[in-house]
């Protein structure tokens, strides 16, 4: 029998679902389904660097490196050990899943995949970034061959806002005594590439990503102004869940740490979270148009170096080359779904009824109420949880 309380709450989650909740798109567990999807990108399916300093050593040109989970050089070095280089202006890498990365509304922040590379923050200052960045693309696989061929949507983040995206072209030749185009130097021409060839990307302003530390523009000091590229927040050393660069719990798992997204509007890096450049699939846009794409998710993801540096002299510093450890499908918030089977619905509203006010929150198998991770379940986890069914909140 429900108490007055419940009944009350009850009342409060009806009027804050309007009676329905809709199934979250995506990470539904099938009865009888296959083996569990690995979260991170597990095949490399084009890796086309640009001239670097870094192409020819194989410590940085296998692009393996990039798949499964990063391993963190932290927040005040950048981690070389599993990173691969794309060179100088678009220098690009395309890696693919093993399952299609899903649209999920029940992601944090609303966060659907992260990009991890070797940023850092040079002088412990969040707003101070040692980046070089790169932007994102994604495809569906909508034709289901298994091939990267079908079309491919922009990730235009904070500085790529015109409607109609155009591709910039870099020239580069192997003719070291000529300076008409760069490199000079023959340890900077990437393997197979002979006479004249062209890379191209979608370039970023310079202005901003051009110098070794990428500093935010934003006025407000709590909100990050550039967002929607890799390689520009720092990975967390594994296990570091408050962001301290010291690590605080050494059971944690890579694929449950490195899943979980940052919030990319805010300055730092959220708790809990293994930092990376996290993206929502629904930024994603025609790039000819600048309409959005609609994507229900992506299969193939495709990273280039965009911002384009003049390279006819060699500087100490070299070309700016973005560096990638990793790409991960972000896992969902699982507050709310308190059955455990992908998604919020009114078997979750009568669950969380019958969690309200329980003795033991880990004995009755109310962890996924229990917002507040204080041991039981009350009006502030009611209040987070009609948030949760009335869409994504940033906490």
């Amino acid at each position: 029998m429900m108490t007055r309380w419940q009944n009350s709450l009850g009342a409060l989650l009806a009027l804050g679902i309007s009676g329905i909740v809709a199934p979250a798109e995506g990470n539904a567990p099938a009865e009888g389904g296959p083996a569990a999807e690995d979260p991170f990108a597990t095949v490399v399916v084009e890796f086309d660097p640009a001239v670097g300093q870094y192409v020819n050593e194989p410590a940085f040109n296998d692009p393996a490196r990039a798949l499964g989970p990063p391993v963190a050089g932290g927040l005040a070095a950048g981690g070389n050990s599993s990173i691969v280089s794309l060179g100088a202006f678009g220098g690009t890498l395309t890696l693919g899943f093993d399952h299609t990365v899903m649209d999920d509304a029940l992601n944090p922040f609303g966060i659907d995949a992260i990009v991890f590379g070797n940023a850092f923050w040079p002088s412990a200052n969040p707003s101070d970034h040692w980046a070089e960045c790169a932007t994102i693309e994604i495809s569906l696989d909508v034709n289901e061959n298994g091939l990267a061929d079908d079309a491919w949507y922009l990730i235009p983040g904070s500085h790529l806002p015109d409607p109609n995206a155009v591709l910039t072209v870099a020239f580069w030749d192997d003719d070291l005594f000529d300076d008409t185009y760069p490199p000079a130097l023959a340890s900077w021409i990437p393997p197979g590439k002979q006479g004249l060839w062209t890379s191209e990307a979608f370039e970023l302003p310079v202005e901003l990503f051009g110098t070794p530390v990428v500093r935010n523009p934003s006025a407000d000091s709590e909100v990050e102004g550039i967002f929607g590229y890799a390689e520009y927040t720092p990975t967390l050393l594994l296990g570091d869940t408050d962001g301290d660069n010291v690590v605080d719990d050494f059971a944690l798992g890579a694929e449950e740490f490195y899943t979980t997204p940052d919030d990319p509007m805010a300055v730092g890096i959220s708790a809990g979270s293994g930092g990376g450049d996290g993206f929502d699939i629904a930024w994603a846009i025609v790039p000819e148009s600048g309409e959005p794409a609609d994507l229900p998710g992506f299969d193939f993801i495709r990273i280039t170096t965009a911002v384009y540096v003049d390279l006819t002299e060699i500087t100490p510093l070299g070309e700016t080359s973005s560096e990638i450890d990793a790409v991960a499908d972000a896992a969902p918030d699982p507050f709310g779904d308190v059955d455990d089977d992908g998604d919020i619905d009114l078997v979750d509203v009568a669950a969380f009824l019958e969690c309200f006010a329980v003795a033991d929150v880990v004995d009755s198998g109310c962890e996924r109420a229990d917002r507040q991770s204080d041991g039981s379940v009350d009006l502030l986890d009611a209040a987070a949880f009609v948030g949760r069914i009335t869409g994504p909140i940033r906490e």
